[in-house]
């Protein structure tokens, strides 16, 4: 029986299979959250232009093909307001909705220069995460404002 069915599998074309994997396997969005620090060891902070319910988050984005999240992360960084910064380290990989992963990779600008927000960014913030004002932290999402807390608290 084993070989009647890999014989009919190997006849089978690797499109067809292909297609017929894709089908049948879950399908994700894979975003990075960017948690970038200054120098003064503040975050920054961004009012999202296209986020009607929690307009204010981390600059973040989905991962593109062939991109790992410290990359993703890195070029929305970049797209968003126009900084540089380097990766020091990755947090955790989580399904916040269904269907929809994020991984936290938190970074580093040395010389934090003017951001220039894109289209996308209506305003743009370097926050201490103990003093972070209520309109603020009422205007992020949930996962997103426990990273607030775990800037402040790495046990948290």
């Amino acid at each position: 029986m084993k070989r009647l069915l890999s014989g009919l599998f190997r006849l089978v074309p690797s499109s067809v299979l292909r297609l017929g994997l894709f089908l049948a396997n879950a399908k994700f969005n894979h975003a990075a959250v960017a948690v970038i620090s200054n120098n003064k060891g503040q975050v920054l902070v961004l009012r999202h232009v296209y986020r009607k319910i929690y307009p204010w988050g981390f600059p973040s984005g989905f991962v593109n093909a062939g991109e790992n999240a410290s990359t993703a992360a890195l070029r929305e960084l970049k797209e968003e307001t126009g900084l540089e910064a380097v990766v020091t380290h990755l947090g955790a990989t989580k399904l916040v909705a269904s269907r929809h992963l994020e991984t936290v990779v938190y970074g580093h600008v040395h010389a934090a220069g003017p951001i220039h927000q894109s289209h996308e960014i209506f305003e743009a913030r370097w926050v201490a995460p103990d003093k972070v004002s209520d309109d603020i932290v009422q205007g992020m999402h949930p996962d997103q404002s426990t990273l607030l807390t775990a800037a402040i608290d790495p046990e948290a």
